[in-house]
């Protein structure tokens, strides 16, 4: 019996995305450049480059590697592994897949694991129906992806595999939850969704399903990195910059509206390129131009750092008072860096007297205006 269940990576394949040529880092908008079906280094342990393509063979292949390396271990301490046809190792790996490699007797695992403790297959498909995340927009592909993994659980190695069942409509496009640290804690898709997007974005981290305190601090470093309320609460913005692309100049060119957004900050920032929705040459020359002009890298590719500062107001002292999260996320900066203000989202005057203070310790100009170099300095 071959180690890898092919059946299962088949199913893996009709449920999850593929790239064939490496994309940068969310977090970064750089390394490491992700490739395949989600691979980072090649086989040599070399990484892959920004727009280096590989074949669908070279994905294939690299997805076995990967199962061979990062799932197989773990799924083949599972006791009762060994007893399993090819089709029942082939629907536990695309579970696993799913919600991670190590899910055997964790927590919120307990109903999935006792079934394969015991052996009670008559019990797969309700205990698999479980990770359905019900109530949320990912609901319906989530029992199709468990159905047809309780079908080919039961499918006997020596029968044809069969069909995914269909889509209801019914359940389509149910509301997304918000995702926090509860007792007990929220568990489903959307949080193993979630994980993964964090993974991607640098974090070291178990794809579990599970949001518990290792994934609330996940959540709030990536909150501080990309200028967002550090609160550890997945909400509509939080959940927005996660699954965001990094913008850069590739062919087939990038198009749509993030590319159109792009455009018109840019314009509103004072560099001139067309608004027209998509990312090509001259797109990237007004990148870097910005990038230059704010003193960032000059790399042409609009990662947090450039889309922060494309985003951000100037704050300075006005009647009505400024208010906002930018204002409170600037006085927070302010606190760490040892000058003392009240981080209330208002920009009054002591908040005015606190960034020229902070200007003055800096080397800029101490003007209480707070404008792309204070900014930077800020490190927001």
């Amino acid at each position: 019996m071959s180690r890898v269940p092919m059946s299962g990576v088949s199913l893996i394949k009709q449920f999850e995305g593929c790239h064939l040529k490496a994309y940068p880092d969310p977090l970064s908008g750089g390394r490491p450049y992700t490739i395949g079906w989600g691979s980072t280094r090649k086989k040599d342990g070399r990484p892959f480059e920004l727009g280096e393509e590989i074949t669908q063979a070279e994905a294939d292949e690299l997805l076995i590697y990967q199962i061979e390396g990062d799932f197989l271990p773990s799924l083949e301490q599972i006791p009762v592994w060994r007893e399993l046809n090819i089709n029942q190792r082939g629907a536990i790996l695309s579970f696993a897949y799913n919600l991670g490699a190590r899910f055997y007797n964790r927590q919120g695992f307990e109903t999935i694991s006792r079934v394969l403790r015991e052996k009670r297959w008559d019990q797969i498909e309700s205990a698999l129906l479980l990770y359905i995340n019900p109530g949320s927009n990912v609901e319906a592909g989530l029992r199709r992806r468990r159905l047809a993994e309780a079908a080919l659980f039961n499918t006997p190695s020596d029968q044809p595999i069969p069909d995914l069942p269909p889509v209801s409509d019914a359940s389509a496009a149910p509301s997304r939850r918000i995702l926090y640290l509860t007792t007990p804690y929220m568990q489903g898709e959307d949080v193993s969704q979630v994980q993964r997007a964090l993974v991607k974005a640098g974090a070291g981290m178990l794809v579990d399903g599970v949001f518990g305190p290792s994934t609330k601090l996940a959540v709030q470093r990536f909150q501080t990195v990309n200028n967002l309320t550090p609160d550890g609460v997945v909400g509509p913005k939080t959940l927005e910059r996660l699954n965001s692309r990094i913008l850069y100049f590739t062919q087939p060119n990038l198009v749509g509206d993030d590319v159109r957004r792009l455009q018109q900050a840019l314009v509103n920032a004072g560099v001139r390129v067309e608004v027209d929705g998509v990312f090509g040459a001259e797109t990237k020359q007004a990148v870097e131009t910005f990038q230059s002009l704010r003193g960032l890298t000059i790399d042409g590719i609009v990662g947090p750092k450039t889309l922060s500062l494309l985003n951000a107001r100037v704050l300075y002292l006005t009647q009505p008072n400024m208010t906002g999260e930018d204002v409170r996320r600037m006085q927070q900066a302010l606190l760490r860096s040892g000058v003392d203000v009240v981080a209330d989202g208002v920009f009054g005057p002591g908040t005015q007297r606190a960034v020229e203070q902070f200007q003055a310790m800096n080397g800029l100009t101490a003007d209480g205006v707070v404008g792309p170099k204070t900014w930077i300095k800020l490190g927001l």
